[in-house]
């Protein structure tokens, strides 16, 4: 037994559910404030832990963060280099995009390795290789990675492959350093495009924006403070196009960027669901009985790992059998283990996930082990028969922000329990014990 959201499933859900401000985008906004001297406005910054933990090394780092509504100031004057507590960096994956910044600005960077979701290995390889292009000096051990340089210069960085923190990170540090720096192969998602509009309105010159060759003219004092305006999180509204193929009965996500989820769109298609798309929102009916369809995940514009698993549940319903194949991450299929409990017919070789279509899914207790496992899950209770419990709620508030509130709107009957709760399959019946 563990703590959770309490489900009662098997409705569909109709009307407007609204998209948060990303928190991937937001974090490497929150890290390139430390480029400048001065307070940063970055407003639509959703209030998820990981927002609030990356707030907690800027202070550590000697900023000073404060939120107003869904505001967020952050103001860094001419403080000498401070370091990170360790173990703080290693709990939050996007810690390492402080590396990039502060070796631009400080000349030295030393953090632990970052942390974050437990799906495979995520290595930093091009980070380092681009940094040492640029000039640094980095040493790298089972704990830490630390960097020093005594100025930065441009260089041409050719990325082996186009990682978005390692794009971010050595654009980041570009932006300091002396020369122009040309880098290839560069990541093109949506949240590299935000960050680069983000120090373009800071006052770097930087080429190639959307593109996947990026150039960056560095300067000799440090950017300037700005108002921004976070773009909206296209994981979490990919998430809720997915709800809609599943159990929409008319579902528009506002905040929804069309052209964001092409790849997504285009197999939520194939399997059968309609999709209406207007500037900024996008309304999903339901598939009635989906179709099999396959997919494989990849760098944007290919079919995105974090909407791997959620997409996961719909193929479990699908007619025929489906195939997702994971490049990115070698650990990406726990959902699989709470979707099976459910009574989904998958089978996983490798990097491999086979699903057998079933007509339905029934309740269970299940618990995901990572964000988007765990909200895969919240998925799965939505459509299933009967009352699920769905554990890992800590996972889910790392990148969903007020998600129980927004589903309620929809129609969906749940609740978060601060108790101990089970759920008795025999006669569906909610149990709950108190701590």
């Amino acid at each position: 037994m563990s703590t959770g959201i309490i489900i009662n499933g098997g409705s569909q859900v109709t009307g407007d559910i609204h998209v948060s401000g990303s928190k991937n985008s937001g974090l490497a906004l929150m890290a390139a404030a430390l480029l400048a001297t001065g307070t940063i406005m970055l407003d639509g910054m959703p209030p998820v832990s990981d927002v609030k933990n990356m707030s907690r090394i800027l202070q550590c780092l000697g900023a000073d963060v404060s939120r107003v509504d869904d505001a967020l100031y952050i103001t860094t004057n001419n403080k000498k280099f401070q370091s990170i507590p360790e173990g703080l960096s290693a709990s939050l994956r996007a810690s390492i995009l402080v590396l990039g910044p502060l070796l631009g600005r400080f000349g030295r960077a030393k953090l632990s390795l970052p942390g974050g979701c437990t799906i495979g290995v995520r290595p930093i390889e091009e980070h380092i290789r681009g940094l040492e292009k640029l000039g640094a000096r980095v040493t790298l051990n089972e704990q830490y990675i630390e960097a020093h340089a005594s100025r930065l210069h441009g260089a041409v960085i050719h990325m082996q492959t186009p990682s978005v923190t390692g794009t971010m990170n050595l654009m980041m540090a570009s932006c300091l350093a002396r020369g122009v720096t040309q880098i290839h192969n560069a990541a093109r998602e949506p949240e590299v495009v935000d960050l680069t509009s983000f120090l373009i309105s800071m006052g770097a010159q930087i080429k190639g924006l959307g593109t996947a060759h990026l150039t960056i003219i560095g300067r000799h004092e440090l950017l300037s403070p700005c108002r921004y305006q976070v773009m909206q999180d296209r994981i979490e509204a990919g998430t809720f196009l997915i709800l809609g193929a599943i159990a929409g009965d008319s579902l528009t996500v506002h905040g929804c960027k069309a052209e964001h989820q092409a790849m997504l769109i285009k197999k939520l298609r194939a399997v059968g669901a309609i999709i209406e798309i207007s500037v900024d929102a996008v309304t999903v009916h339901k598939a009635e009985r989906p179709l099999a369809v396959d997919i494989r995940t990849g760098p944007y514009p290919a079919f995105p790992t974090d909407l791997q698993p959620q997409f996961m549940v719909l193929l479990s319903l699908a007619h025929g059998i489906s195939r997702i194949a994971e490049t990115v991450y070698e650990r990406r299929f726990d959902q699989a283990f709470g979707l099976q409990a459910m009574g989904a017919d998958i089978q996983i070789h490798e990097q491999t996930a086979i699903m057998s279509g079933v007509n339905k899914l029934s309740a269970a207790s299940v618990s995901g082990s990572d964000l988007r496992s765990a909200a895969s899950l919240v998925l799965a209770a939505i459509v299933a028969e009967g009352i699920s419990v769905v554990q890992g709620t800590k996972y889910l508030d790392r990148g969903y922000h007020d998600l129980e509130s927004k589903l309620a709107k929809i129609g969906i009957t749940l609740h978060r329990s601060q108790e101990h709760v089970e759920v008795d399959k025999r006669e569906t019946k909610l149990i709950v014990s108190a701590l």
